[in-house]
């Protein structure tokens, strides 16, 4: 669910009463998201009254300010457990409110981190077609696949996705990266956690919770492929799953065939 529409905040927005833009009200994705910020809104509003009013009950012996005719009795203040009471269930309620507040925040922050890694990796595609290197195409998984994608697979001695474990920068190569693996293509079988090295000017840069696709190539240590985010990650895995047959059948010409 967006969270923004050109610069506006769905939530503040319904805080501040703020006139909606223009566009924003064609954006169905946004209005769920402006809708469901006004609910959240509204609801901790009611829970605040509540804890107000409770609050504002005055305690057992305390004198009224107003003054009734002799002939109506005085109202009976309240006692102590009635106040203790009704403090307590307002305090309930706003813990609840707390609660689901909390909860609806971290799930608006898992969305938004969720498409992260896809604009990341998209602005880094942006990039690279920028700069016109079909070279850095292949190596950030933009663009096409290869040419002869079963020969690549077959040069390949790892091609594998997972999460980036750990980062340790090599200032005059790169950064070493640990991989916890989730998928394998290339070999079928092996460690729960491989280790290679990504070269200092890969976009997008390598963090621990990144989720990737990696190719290494045979002979080397340096990965071949750095496929960042989930658009990256299945356009790559389609011509991976496609070719990998074809290329276990396949010799690579490092192998001393022609």
């Amino acid at each position: 669910m967006a969270a923004e529409y050109d610069g506006a905040d769905a939530l503040m927005v319904a805080i501040t009463g703020e006139p909606l833009p223009g566009a924003a009200r064609a954006d169905a994705e946004f209005m769920a998201g402006h809708r469901a910020a006004l609910d959240d809104v509204a609801l901790l509003r009611e829970q605040l009254t509540l804890i107000g009013e409770a609050l504002a009950v005055p305690p057992a012996g305390t004198p009224s300010s107003v003054v009734t005719p002799s002939h109506h009795p005085a109202p009976r203040p309240a006692g102590p457990v009635r106040r203790r009471r009704a403090l307590r269930i307002a305090l309930g309620s706003l813990a609840a409110v707390v609660a689901l507040m909390t909860v609806v925040g971290l799930g608006r922050l898992v969305t938004q981190n969720g498409g992260a890694d896809t604009a990341e990796s998209k602005s880094a595609g942006a990039a690279d077609a920028k700069s016109g290197s079909g070279a850095a195409d292949r190596r950030s998984g933009d663009g096409p696949p290869p040419s002869d994608p079963e020969l690549t697979l077959a040069c390949d001695r790892l091609v594998v996705e997972g999460i980036v474990a750990r980062v340790e920068p090599q200032h005059a190569q790169g950064s070493r990266i640990v991989l916890t693996v989730t998928r394998r293509y290339k070999p079928d079988h092996g460690p729960a956690q491989v280790t290679f090295v990504l070269d200092g000017d890969a976009e997008p840069q390598p963090r621990r919770g990144q989720q990737v696709l990696v190719e290494v190539a045979r002979g080397t240590d340096h990965a071949s492929l750095w496929a960042v985010g989930g658009d990256r990650i299945a356009a790559n895995r389609a011509w991976i799953t496609k070719a990998l047959p074809g290329a276990r059948h396949t010799t690579c010409p490092s192998d001393g065939s022609t």
